[in-house]
């Protein structure tokens, strides 16, 4: 069987595909297509892209237009692409109009020194993805990546030696996609509308022109009045280049293309249907394994490549025999180490008992540490109730669960002291850094347990690799 790759390139107007066969050293197309499309028939296009391209099965990779995204650039004041993910939905919350839960985010570093990082981030409605990911998977297309129209180009400009410096104009029917690259990295990412008429001469060129040039601008990463780097004009082609040239202040145009170069070959029959203004982005992105890093993928998450029942099955027959023998080795090791793990439950229920004795000293008889535990958290409920029946109501044991749901586990905070009476909760404890502060604040506001998460004093402590901190929490009233 063929080793082939699907990639799908969608927009709100259109899909365009082309089908690749990576069975030999240099890429084969053996298929492409293109559809025009109306939001409500989008199953109906991918049916029409398969007939066209001849997918059956495969791997397969998909772009979503720019137009379907919305971008933010910030910096956050850390490298590490872990607590970026942690905090970047935070930082992003105050800078939507929409909640942060609806939407799906990843992020390219733009530049990132030890003292922080820039970056760009990249957001689509979880639910359209979720939507758009079911039709293609009812069609047996079940993409490795997700990634941004477009974008793959402009890295592959990066590769073949271009310029530090550039941007990227790909134009389609309805839309347009600016691109800036700075250092070679992704710097910023917008969708612009694209008018009917644009390349006839009734003006809208040089309106549509104009908001390019708002849009460079705007952005502060390069210099429009005396432009020191080249615009790459892709997509449907202009009649006149020159119009673009002018308009932008006498920018340089260039062209990129990938069809012509030797390391991509065609069928005989697809080359007389293959459209460079529409495919050549989507031949781009064939090589996302390559741009790992350097791009974005949505497939994370809930959104995680999940295997099909026949990739399953593909695979259960490649893993058989040693899943075999590994199945015989531990059913020997369980039976020969049996004595062993029941001196080590043994030695649990003893460690069990030990942490009783220490955590309530006064029983003296052991019967069930757990359910005799649960008796004394039942009493503690009924006896400890911060302000009594009139007031708040909570129960401190209700209070401490509260607190230790909302504060991440991944957090390291170590609570010093609790104070909670008739109105409020101060809470005293020390953590790694201001950040981990505000992120605990910001989480505990959005308990219904309080009504105002006040933090009352935060200081670095002398050896400055501490927090120490302290919040005063407005109870609510019941």
């Amino acid at each position: 069987m063929a080793d082939t790759l699907l990639c799908l390139d969608i927009h709100k107007d259109a899909v365009a595909a082309v089908l690749i066969d990576r069975s030999a050293k240099k890429n084969l197309v053996i298929g492409c297509g293109a559809v025009e499309i109306a939001e409500q028939n989008f199953g109906a296009a991918i049916d029409r892209i398969k007939e066209q391209t001849g997918f059956v099965a495969g791997d397969s990779v998909v772009t979503f237009g720019a137009e379907l995204f919305s971008f933010r650039n910030l910096t956050l004041p850390f490298t590490d692409r872990k607590k970026i993910e942690q905090v970047l939905p935070f930082e992003l919350e105050d800078r939507l109009p929409i909640e942060m839960r609806s939407m799906i985010v990843d992020f390219a570093v733009v530049r990132g020194e030890p003292a922080g990082a820039d970056l760009l981030a990249a957001l689509v409605n979880r639910q359209y993805l979720a939507d758009k990911l079911a039709v293609l998977g009812a069609r047996g297309i079940n993409p490795d990546a997700v990634d941004i129209s477009g974008l793959a180009t402009g890295i592959r400009i990066t590769d073949e030696g271009g310029p530090e410096r550039f941007v990227v104009l790909d134009v389609g029917a309805g839309w347009a996609t600016v691109f800036i690259f700075i250092n070679r990295k992704i710097a910023l990412i917008r969708s612009l509308p694209v008018p009917a008429g644009l390349r006839e001469q009734d003006g809208q060129a040089e309106k549509f022109l104009l908001g390019v040039k708002q849009t460079l601008l705007a952005s502060r990463l390069v210099d429009i009045s005396k432009p020191d780097f080249p615009l790459y004009l892709l997509g449907v082609p202009w009649p006149d280049p020159a119009v673009v040239t002018q308009a932008l202040s006498g920018v340089e145009i260039r062209k990129f293309e990938l069809y012509p170069r030797r390391f991509v070959k065609f069928h005989d029959d697809v080359r007389s249907r293959y459209q460079p203004e529409v495919m050549e982005r989507v031949l781009a992105a064939a090589g996302t394994s390559e741009l790992k890093g350097r791009s974005f993928n949505f497939r994370k998450d809930d959104f995680r490549k999940r295997r099909t029942t026949q990739e399953y099955r593909r695979l259960l027959v490649k893993i058989a025999v040693p899943l075999s023998v590994t199945f015989l080795v531990v059913v020997g090791y369980l039976t020969y180490d049996y004595q062993k793990l029941l001196a080590q439950q043994e030695q649990l229920r003893s460690q069990i008992n030990e942490v009783f004795r220490e955590t309530v000293p006064d029983v003296a008889t052991i019967v069930n540490p757990i359910q005799q535990l649960q008796a004394i958290n039942n009493q503690i409920k009924a006896t400890y109730k911060p302000g009594g029946k009139d007031r708040s109501g909570f129960t401190v044991i209700d209070l401490l669960a509260e607190l230790s749901s909302r504060i991440p586990a991944t957090y390291r905070v170590k609570v010093a002291r609790l104070v909670a009476d008739a109105d409020t909760v101060r809470l005293k404890a020390i953590t790694g850094d201001f950040n981990t502060v505000d992120n605990i604040q910001k989480e505990l506001g959005k308990s219904p347990y309080f009504t105002e998460v006040v933090i009352s004093s935060a200081n670095q402590s002398t050896k400055g690799d501490e927090v120490n901190f302290e919040l005063k929490l407005d109870l609510t009233k019941k």
